[in-house]
């Protein structure tokens, strides 16, 4: 029997304290966040209209993997939505604390990453992972429920790296089939990830591994899921028609991709006036500024810095290059939405300049010989903690609801009109009328030719009773917009309400439903105005079609039990009675009771 002697000198064991800390920090710091509503800025889309998300079926799970939604192909996201639905159903403090802990298993990732791409050091690690985890610009991430796709790709992106770290040291193919495995739940959860192949690379750089013909055949597969999940993100924005809505020209566009990087590292320093849309820039003449133009001079900083730093400096090459490559899909070259940066869109890039922010703090520390200077320099790092932690709190509370994130949105900028238009129609359906009216009044003097404010003011003026003014809104709103369904359904609605006006109003429904016919409220309007027409069949044929739609829907339900007791069909009116009074709709037991006996439907009775 072979006795082992005992290692005299066993390998250090790390006990990552600091990552305590760093946890502990981002609970703090984005905790109001928890406490925080929905927001109606595609939170209404995901979850308050999302029938896809409420029942977890074979069926759904095929829609939610073969679908494009608002523009983007993120099945996982969706996934992850009727998971909570499942639990929360539409609370929203869970849909929350779940981003919040995708937040801290994310900062937990950097550390780890960091840690072992920089020698196992701590302090490094420790620095990249608490700005990662605090920094103000990452609150639209973590506070905003449907930026979940923000978490759920960056959570499988850095898995991925550190996969692939462990691959590029040990050669195990273990490691690389997890990358691939990882990198595919990323783009599953976002097409942002596209980039991960060419951060691959830039972790062979960094590692200094020799270049040869395996290097690049074992990354084929990994750019071929990156050209399959690039044209289907072009399919998808194409699909919402998300495509340079603003209608920048091509040369400019290359101008204002170049701008936005100048933005993203100013709000990098100096993390203020941070607001939810940043729209482009124009002159009042509506034409380009001159300072667009200027834009270039800092990718030429960044080149520079990129070629000094090669051999020199490889970990702030490497920060610099990981930033670049990262965040290029939305600088914005194919110009994509109305806004020209986005904080979200940092979410993952500032990684590579938290790299080299770490770096370069360690670097200064290391120089430092004078114990109270070195001492005055950590002093100097809580302070920053201290102060990101504070900007970061109060950021997070401004994504409560809806009225404080566009009220904080038109204090940024006053011409905002998304800004107008969704607090608007919050007020709009709270009541709070008179506050809606002067947010369209406002932004309609911005532009006075806003659909959107028109069909907002022209439903404030009819829940108002006030059904003139009604009127001449959603007429100016059709005119500004002919193909608009909604001002054509909402104006049926307002004919709706006057009996001689009714054929009127089914003509406004069914122009409504010719521009959108899978719009489950124009089929259920038209269903009541036929009902009230006495056109029994017809109404029954929209409320099948509502239905179809929308099998929950209880409004369809009533209406078709109605009818199919107006029809003596007693049998499908209790049927659909009842289903109506499941879903919350206000109907007297006396008369579902009545259907029942009439149909001769014997309830057994439970012993």
């Amino acid at each position: 029997m072979v006795v082992k002697k005992k290692n005299k000198n066993p390998a250090p064991r790390h006990l990552h304290f600091s990552l305590i800390f760093v946890v502990i920090a981002t609970i703090v710091a984005f905790y109001p966040s928890v406490g925080n509503d929905f927001v109606n800025w595609d939170d209404v889309a995901y979850l308050m209209n999302k029938d896809m998300i409420k029942t977890v079926s074979i069926d759904n799970l095929m829609k939610i993997f073969s679908s494009f939604f608002l523009g983007n192909y993120h099945p996982l996201t969706i996934l992850s939505f009727s998971l909570d639905y499942s639990f929360f159903k539409m609370t929203a403090h869970g849909y929350h604390v779940h981003n919040l802990i995708l937040h801290i298993i994310n900062t937990v990732i950097v550390y780890f990453v960091t840690w072992h791409l920089f020698n196992k050091n701590n302090l490094t690690a420790f620095i990249a992972s608490i700005l990662f985890a605090i920094h103000p610009m990452h609150v639209e991430s973590v506070a905003w429920v449907s930026e979940r796709k923000d978490l759920l790709y960056t959570m499988y992106f850095l898995l991925a790296m550190l996969s692939y770290i462990f691959y590029d040291k040990t050669r195990k193919n273990k490691y690389l089939f997890f990358t691939l495995a990882c990198f595919l739940l990323s783009l599953l959860s976002k097409a942002q990830a596209v980039t991960l192949p060419i951060v691959l690379l830039l972790i062979d750089y960094f590692l200094a591994r020799k270049p040869d013909v395996r290097m690049f055949l074992e990354k084929i597969p990994f750019f071929a899921l990156s050209l399959v999940f690039g044209i289907l993100a072009i399919l998808a924005q194409k699909a919402e028609n998300s495509i340079n809505p603003v209608g920048i020209s091509v040369l400019n566009s290359l101008f204002y991709a170049q701008y936005s990087i100048w933005i993203y590292l100013l709000k990098l320093v100096l993390p203020v006036n941070l607001t939810c849309l940043y729209t482009y820039p124009f002159t009042a003449q509506g034409s380009v500024p001159f300072f667009i133009y200027l834009a270039p001079v800092i990718v030429i900083i960044l080149l520079f810095l990129i070629v000094r730093t090669w051999k020199s400096q490889p970990a702030i090459c490497f920060g610099l290059l990981f930033f670049l490559v990262v965040i290029s899909p939305v600088l914005q070259f194919l110009p994509v939405g109305q806004a020209i940066v986005a904080e979200r869109y940092s979410y993952i890039p500032y990684i590579g300049l938290f790299f080299i922010l770490a770096i370069l703090f360690s670097q200064l520390r290391e120089r430092i010989k004078s114990a109270g200077n070195r001492k005055n320099l950590n002093y100097f790092g809580i302070g920053i903690i201290l102060l990101l932690c504070i900007l970061t709190w109060n950021r997070t509370k401004v994504w409560g609801d809806s009225v404080s994130l566009w009220t904080d949105a038109v204090e940024k900028d006053p011409k905002c009109m998304t800004a107008y238009i969704n607090r608007s129609n919050i007020y709009m359906k709270h009541n709070k009328n008179d506050l809606a009216i002067q947010d369209c009044n406002d932004g309609l003097k911005i532009d006075s030719t806003s659909y959107d404010l028109y069909l907002i003011r022209g439903t404030t003026y009819m829940n108002m009773e006030r059904y003139d003014l009604a009127l001449k809104d959603y007429t100016r709103a059709i005119r500004i917009d002919p193909k608009g369904y909604a001002a054509y359904r909402d104006r049926g609605l307002l004919y709706g309400q006057m009996s001689d006006k009714l054929d009127v109003g089914i003509s406004d429904f069914r122009s409504s439903l010719k521009l959108l016919p899978a719009d489950i409220d124009g089929n259920y309007n038209l269903a009541v105005a036929y009902y009230k027409k006495r056109n029994y069949d017809s109404s029954m044929y929209y409320c099948k079609k509502t239905l179809e739609l929308s099998p929950d829907y209880p409004g369809a339900h009533y209406v078709y039990a109605i009818i199919s007791a107006a029809k003596q069909d007693f049998a499908n009116a209790y049927l659909h009675g009842s289903r109506a009074q499941s879903l919350g709709y206000n109907l007297q037991q006396g008369l579902i009771d009545g259907w029942r006996k009439q149909a001769n439907i014997v309830i057994p009775v439970l012993k």
